[in-house]
């Protein structure tokens, strides 16, 4: 089982849906993934958000969100954009962890395979 870090920068299609295939790809695979989420895709991780997120061809996100959390998936939010975003953890989808760029790191100590959407 391999560790597998990505860090997703924004919240357009071209940020999240490679971090959403890759990730439920390598969650399917036994691998243990971990997402960190900067603050210029905080708003992402609004409740109903990733839900209504469409792209033509790609599989359903909100269905790779889930697969990615059910097999154990690590999802983060850098506390960075609660002040930057003027976010509140009440803001927030209830299944994002908020950790600072210190616990990632720690986190992903190791990792095999790293990307940066």
């Amino acid at each position: 089982m391999a560790k597998v870090a990505f860090v997703c920068n924004g919240s357009e299609n071209k940020n999240i849906i490679p971090v959403l295939v890759l990730g439920s790809a390598a969650a399917a695979s036994g691998d243990q993934v971990y997402i960190f989420f900067t603050p210029g895709a905080a708003d992402l991780l609004k409740p109903g958000v990733i839900e209504n997120l469409k792209a033509k061809g790609y599989p359903d996100a909100i269905e790779m969100w889930n697969g990615i959390k059910n097999l154990g998936g690590k999802l983060y939010l850098c506390e960075i954009a609660l002040d930057a975003k003027d976010l509140q953890k009440e803001d927030l989808r209830d299944d994002i962890e908020i950790v600072g760029a210190t616990t990632f790191m720690s986190e992903i100590e190791g990792a095999q395979i790293t990307f940066a959407f």
